[in-house]
């Protein structure tokens, strides 16, 4: 990671004669692009570098060496935090142009992209990014189909859940056995969906925590806060309900909404937009301070008349 800093630096910086003359490339896997000294703002020089990382890389020929490649693609992730979003687009669709005849490229790219960008670890992780890979991942028609499923799955479930989109319907079976169906509520102020395996100390942690704040509390007996306990499998261990909140079990919830750690919160507004999404409480803590509770109406005079 130190070295891809040092190169990210580099690269913004190399406006001396010498550094075109030399390519600024200095022990890289190819020549970098020298950013005009024009360019002077940063986010600006990032949109160039993004534009033209790949000029000088026989793509047909790089793959040939996978480790180098990797560290290539790294380092053009690092610039794209700091470039503009549609620039980044851009420059991923032409990217993907320039590899879709060799299938067995955009199946590493892929993997890559899923590590970088999407799995538990991922050092830049984006799911608004990582589905604008996919997108393009899956326009190349010859890649394995068991890929292609993965893939299509996730996507699927990223068009399903990214912060933004409205929270899908679902089937659950509530504590006495009765299938019930989750809808977004016009007339709920915010609804807050939490998913989680029934095994889970972290999970366990979390609705303790949440049970446990008074202000989370008043929110739901005053009906302004919706808490659905969403359990991802069975278990004949299944904790009790929290006063107030709604519990059922969903198999294969999964393959609706992005469930890639345990456990995960979404909190939704009144027409069902996804507004927030994450796997920690305190985020949501702090959402629940924030939101005011309805003072209770005083009883009407009735002017001394009985």
């Amino acid at each position: 990671m130190k070295k891809i800093i040092l190169s990210l630096i580099a690269a913004l910086c190399s406006i001396t004669s010498f550094s075109q003359a030399n390519g600024a490339a200095t022990q890289q896997f190819f020549q970098l692009p020298i950013i005009p000294d024009s360019i002077q703002n940063f986010q600006r020089r990032c949109d160039y570098m993004l534009a033209h990382y790949w000029d000088f890389c026989d793509l047909k020929k790089a793959f040939s060496s996978r480790d180098k490649m990797a560290d290539a693609f790294d380092m053009y992730l690092s610039f794209m935090p700091y470039a503009t979003a549609s620039d980044v687009f851009a420059s991923v669709d032409n990217f993907f142009s320039r590899i879709a005849k060799q299938p067995q490229d955009v199946e590493f790219i892929a993997s890559l992209a899923e590590s970088r960008l999407y799995s538990d670890s991922a050092e830049y992780k984006s799911e608004q990014l990582y589905s604008h890979f996919l997108d393009n991942i899956l326009k190349v028609k010859k890649i394995n189909k068991e890929s292609r499923a993965r893939y299509q799955a996730q996507a699927r479930i990223l068009r399903n859940s990214q912060e933004g989109m409205t929270a899908p319907a679902f089937d659950f079976v509530d504590p006495e056995g009765r299938k019930t169906r989750f809808e977004p509520d016009p007339n709920q102020f915010a609804t807050v969906l939490m998913f989680a395996s029934p095994n889970s100390a972290e999970a366990d942690l979390a609705r303790l925590r949440l049970d446990a704040d008074i202000k989370t509390t008043q929110l739901i007996e005053s009906g302004i806060v919706k808490i659905y306990l969403i359990y991802i499998k069975d278990s004949q261990t299944t904790p009790a309900s929290p006063k107030g909140w709604i519990t059922g079990i969903a198999p294969g919830i999964e393959t609706t909404y992005d469930i890639s750690q345990n456990p995960m919160f979404y909190i939704l507004n009144s027409s069902g937009t996804i507004l927030k999404k994450g796997t920690e409480v305190e985020p949501l803590l702090s959402v629940m301070q924030q939101l005011r509770i309805p003072k209770k109406k005083k009883a009407s005079s009735d002017n001394g008349q009985s």
